[in-house]
């Protein structure tokens, strides 16, 4: 499934379903849910209206993952879905302005770097925006990862590839794909690394990838311990301004590590903290669920959702803390002033 708001009053539900028929056979289909003033409303509103306004597309292919990202139509900015199958395709959907219905149209059109990719299923799609740039990455259910990386042009308004593409060989079906940048700051996000995770025992990180280095990997020890590695996430836990790694595995193990440099000035990652669960996990997300301001960590396991706060004296003394920077900086800039 997957969700977004194309503005601030649009909502977009997607999911994929199966219905098994009595001879035993499956068929799938695409379920899009939309709801143009969703703003107006409040949220126990907006989910029962939502739930009136379906489309259902049906699927001749076994759906292996959502995703949605933003595309340039005409100098507009459209957002789209990308629906991974196991015929080895990536299909494209876009709402028609004109019907207000979901449409498929070719993904060569968008993405030729996806369109090429045929040789085997996509497991896990990540498309990410950092500063000017944007990553397409890839990762197929017979080891393979493709990247590619555009630049954005403005003198055609739109990303444009930077170099060929570049492709690892990984030997594990690839769970998940997280491109990341060291620093949580949007403004200035330093060096973009990205995550891989196998369904054989493996996490990596490919540091530096926007300049397509995918020969010097990173590989997070721990997580050989337990099992397949099945999700992994990207957020700041410790509000230090640097991004931190979570990975959930199929050994029941939360695992958070932390970018560091070694005696040799070389990036490293190590553990800093870790939690048991009771069942696989399956995926990992981070969301402001109580609107605190604060974001709180929703571990999504074979049996249930589990959501961790985080620690509010920790928080409050480090929003203290940055009370206090910025007052010093009042100050100094005050002294500059006079």
């Amino acid at each position: 499934m997957d969700t977004f708001s194309s503005d601030q009053s649009n909502l977009v539900f997607a999911l994929t379903t199966v219905h098994t028929e009595g001879d035993g056979q499956h068929n799938f289909t695409l379920r899009i849910y939309s709801l143009d003033d969703a703003s107006q409303m409040y949220i126990e509103e907006a989910i029962f209206r939502i739930a009136e306004q379906c489309q259902v597309i049906r699927i001749p292919f076994t759906p292996m993952q959502l995703f949605h990202t933003r595309i340039n139509i005409n100098g507009e900015s459209n957002t789209c879905l990308l629906l991974c199958g196991n015929d080895g395709g990536v299909h494209l959907y876009l709402r028609n302005k004109s019907t207000n219905k979901w449409e498929e149209e070719h993904v060569r059109s968008y993405f030729p770097f996806l369109a090429s990719l045929s040789e085997s299923s996509i497991l896990s799609l990540e498309i990410r925006e950092i500063g000017d740039l944007k990553i397409v990455a890839a990762g197929c259910q017979n080891g393979r990862l493709h990247v590619s990386i555009m630049k954005f042009d403005t003198s055609v308004g739109d990303f444009v590839p930077m170099d060929e593409p570049a492709c690892v060989v990984l030997f594990s079906p690839i769970t998940s794909i997280s491109v990341f940048s060291s620093s949580s700051s949007k403004v200035s996000p330093g060096d973009i690394h990205m995550l891989v995770t196998c369904a054989v025992e493996r996490a990596i990180i490919y540091c530096n990838v926007d300049k397509l280095v995918l020969n010097r990997p990173v590989y997070l020890k721990e997580c050989s311990q337990y099992d397949s590695v099945l999700c992994s996430n990207i957020m700041d836990v410790d509000w230090d301004g640097n991004n931190e790694i979570l990975v959930g595995t199929y050994g029941r193990e939360l695992l958070v590590y932390k970018q560091d440099i070694d005696h040799h000035n070389v990036l490293t990652f190590k553990l800093i903290w870790q939690r048991s669960f009771s069942h696989p996990i399956y995926q990992i997300a981070n969301l402001d669920l109580n609107q605190d301001g604060i974001e709180e960590l929703i571990v999504a396991t074979q049996h249930g959702i589990h959501i961790l706060q985080p620690n509010l004296e920790k928080a409050k003394l480090e929003l203290l803390k940055v009370l206090e920077d910025l007052k010093s900086l009042k100050n100094e800039l005050k002294e500059l002033k006079e």
